[in-house]
């Protein structure tokens, strides 16, 4: 009898042991470090001649890259194409580069659109520019007046927005217009299609630092006002597509909130996949996130009071971007990462800190590329224009089964009408950004995908496997 307790004892410790060991590996392997993808580019870095930096990113429907880059000057802003793994197409444009040989003054963007072409919208002195590029970089002579459009404007561009595929909206200090891609105004948008803020409620010294178009294509626009007595007050409003106030949102269309704190600002929104609505700011050399409901409300679980802080982490207000990373959120800005809770608190496990920094590298902007990967678009230490790929971990918690009986299979693939599986599922898909456009209500064994756009997808089931497809 005492042998067998004796035994019994030693296989318990053995077992608790053998549980704490695994537990230790699922966590190690639960908390994957950020690192340099070494397949893309060479060594992890896509490097581009000139000295300058790349300020945005976009993918085209078969998953190839295309950066916005300008030199250190803002002369002659550039597009280049490289392949998915950052591999230079030297068929695009002249070795890869699609030069605009334009001047701009202001805020400017571009868009790949439905037909893949290339949209760059920029604002020049008293005008802002529409050009369009062919597929292989070289400008579209039947799109305007051989290939460009010129509108004649009395602001100077602060922001431009081209989320739209159906219009864009050009903002200023005082004033928002908004256009269709043929350059014609909307004058069913405010009066004549053009709202001034002070005409809706805001003070005179208003200025908008971010606009952001809804799912529901409605506006949302956030800024900051620099009162009389120095005091600045942040605001957040949203209009429907003709530029009226949405009056349930916040208080009557518009949020507001007076702060003591002089140099303040909003420099991002988006809207995560439920609808809430995320801004990051800086204040004082000190970067705040805040969380507000659907409606406008100040979402008081997230943070305290609703707003998180992260001191110096990521300081620099003018290219801090932000992006929805499965249920948590990405924050970047010069050569820093972090990655954010829906809480609002720092997700220590995200590289072990919670924080990436990268080595002899900044960037200006970042997008997911499928659900483990993300490119930077920025600069090297010795300011040549280049864009990096980094492996993070999964967006979604994947789980891996060595029993391929209780595999998930997917067919046709690539596919043109209808994704079949071998067994019945609830599902997400998933673009290669990772934004949810479809979610299943109940299991089911089909989906119809002809609606989608030509390109590659993710489909996650709720199993937590996920597949990629690609859609013809």
């Amino acid at each position: 009898m005492k042998t067998i307790t004796t035994f019994s004892c030693l296989y318990i410790r053995a077992l608790v042991f053998s549980c704490i060991v695994l537990f230790c590996c699922m966590q190690a392997v639960y908390a994957q470090p950020v690192t340099l993808d070494p397949t893309f580019g060479e060594n992890g870095i896509s490097v581009i001649p000139g000295e300058g930096v790349i300020s945005r990113l976009k993918f085209d429907l078969a998953g190839n890259i295309f950066a916005l880059g300008y030199p250190n000057l803002d002369f002659d802003p550039f597009i280049v194409k490289t392949d998915a793994h950052g591999t230079i197409d030297s068929s695009f444009g002249i070795n890869g580069i699609a030069h605009l040989n334009i001047f701009p003054l202001g805020r400017f963007d571009f868009k790949i659109t439905n037909e893949n072409k290339i949209l760059f919208v920029g604002g020049e002195l008293f005008n802002a520019l529409i050009i369009q590029l062919n597929e292989d970089g070289s400008i579209d002579n039947s799109f305007g007046n051989n290939g460009r459009i010129v509108l004649d404007i009395n602001f100077t561009v602060s922001n431009v927005n081209l989320e739209s595929d159906d219009f864009m909206l050009l903002i200023g200090d005082y004033v928002v217009e908004k256009y269709n891609y043929n350059g014609e105004l909307d004058h069913d948008f405010g009066i004549g299609g053009t709202v001034i803020w002070k005409d809706i409620g805001l003070p005179d010294i208003s200025y908008p630092t971010r606009v952001k178009i809804s799912n529901d294509q409605s506006i949302l626009v956030a800024g900051a006002t620099l009162n009389d007595n120095h005091q600045n007050s942040l605001w957040f409003l949203k209009m429907n597509s003709n530029g009226n106030l949405v009056t349930n949102f916040a208080n009557n269309g518009i949020w507001e909130m007076e702060t003591s704190v002089y140099e303040v600002f909003f420099d991002n929104i988006i809207e995560d996949q439920n609808g809430n609505l995320l801004l990051t700011g800086y204040a004082n050399n000190n970067s705040f996130m805040c969380s507000f409901s659907p409606n406008g409300v100040i979402n008081s679980n997230f943070g305290m009071n609703g707003f998180s802080y992260f001191d110096d982490l990521v300081p620099d207000f003018y290219y801090k971007k932000m992006l929805q990373y499965g249920s948590k959120y990405l924050i970047g800005s010069s050569d820093k990462l972090i990655c954010v809770n829906n809480d609002g608190s720092l997700d220590n496990s995200f590289n072990d800190t919670g924080l990436f920094i990268c080595d002899g590298f900044t960037f200006a902007d970042m997008k997911l590329q499928g659900i483990d990967k993300l490119i930077l678009g920025g600069k090297t230490s010795n300011y040549n224009f280049s864009f990096t790929r980094l492996n993070i971990p999964p967006a979604v918690s994947v789980k891996q089964f060595d029993n391929p009986v209780h595999a998930i299979t997917i067919f046709p693939n690539p596919a043109k009408d209808y994704l079949n599986f071998n067994t019945e599922q609830q599902f997400e898909i998933m673009d290669i950004q990772g934004r949810i456009l479809l979610k299943s209500e109940k299991a089911t064994q089909i989906v119809n995908v002809s609606h989608l756009r030509p390109g590659i997808y993710f489909i996650k089931f709720d199993a937590k496997q996920v597949r990629k497809f690609v859609k013809n």
